[in-house]
């Protein structure tokens, strides 16, 4: 297994209006979509899929279509489009080479660059050949982080973290159209209520 390279799956075809869906998930079933080795390729096509509707030719909605035909959540699918979406393609072509979570990701993010992964002042392409090379530089990239991540945030850098994402929801929630799907408003107003608790078991009234 150590001397074994997952390769990179083939091109994910094109989505358009007459894409043959059938044809598409029965191809890239086979790579364990949801297990870490896809490629990017996969990631947008899902997207073009969920964000085209492409997928009411098989399915009524979109968590239906993942449930049927992806086997997997809505939450699952749309987290994996995430990932193309905030880290771009070189998440998943780093996945290639080596398990890696999306929260160790974001720590190295800054040694990827286009032509390979920074280590030690040295760019190692993500080809083939470098694979235990860059399996290795991940590997201890991932140790010298961990002193990081074990370091327990002060009572002000969670203050500030929180002040970000709060910033960050607004934005995204003002950039969202002025009509909803009745689906949407729901899974909405749940999560507003969830933050309503939340804030209230500080102090805070919304």
């Amino acid at each position: 297994m150590d001397n074994e390279l997952p390769l990179d799956s083939p091109k994910a075809p094109e989505p358009s209006n007459d894409f043959d869906l059938g044809t598409w998930l029965g191809m890239r079933r086979a790579f364990g979509m949801m297990a870490g080795k896809a490629s990017a390729a996969d990631a947008e096509c899902l997207r073009r899929i969920r964000d085209d509707k492409l997928y009411l030719g098989k399915a009524a909605t979109w968590p239906e279509f993942c449930a049927q035909y992806l086997g997997a959540s809505r939450t699952s699918v749309n987290r994996f489009i995430h990932y193309l979406e905030e880290f771009g393609p070189d998440y998943f072509h780093l996945t290639q080479f080596t398990r890696i979570t999306p929260e160790m990701y974001r720590v190295i993010a800054p040694q990827m660059k286009p032509e390979g992964i920074e280590f030690d002042g040295e760019i190692i392409p993500l080809t083939p050949q470098n694979a235990h090379r860059v399996t290795a530089a991940v590997s201890e990239l991932r140790r010298r982080a961990e002193p990081l991540e074990r370091a327990e945030p002060t009572r002000e850098d969670a203050y500030l973290a929180l002040e970000r994402c709060v910033n960050d929801l607004v934005t995204r929630v003002e950039a969202l159209p002025r009509r909803l799907s009745a689906e949407m408003e729901l899974a909405l107003a749940s999560h507003m209520q969830r933050l309503r608790e939340s804030v209230a078991r500080v102090g805070v009234v919304l």
